[in-house]
């Protein structure tokens, strides 16, 4: 009984994180501007718009399943790879 309620805990604090990543990756992608994308060489501002908020929205019915992992690291490839990128590819290195 106690396994199944710490579980269920741990289920949705994990839940919650990746939502929040998703959210995030999401906001972020709405700030940039669309020529940064094909600058880098990546899909195109819609197509990540899509793709995340798809994500945002299959994690938040299914919970943290295939679709919750794979927005996760859809969102932390995003974060950790293309932000750095779009944000050189406007701003400039420095």
């Amino acid at each position: 009984m106690v396994a199944i309620t710490v579980r269920l805990w741990i289920d949705a604090i994990l839940t919650i994180f990746v939502l929040g990543i998703l959210l995030w990756a999401f906001v972020d992608c709405l700030i940039r501007r669309k020529e940064a994308f094909p600058a880098i060489g990546t899909m195109p501002k819609a197509g990540w718009l899509l793709v995340i908020a798809l994500l945002v929205v299959l994690t938040y019915f299914t919970g943290l399943g295939l679709f919750g992992f794979v927005g996760a690291g859809v969102a932390a490839y995003y974060l950790l790879d293309l932000r750095r990128g779009l944000r050189e590819a406007t701003e400039g290195p420095w």
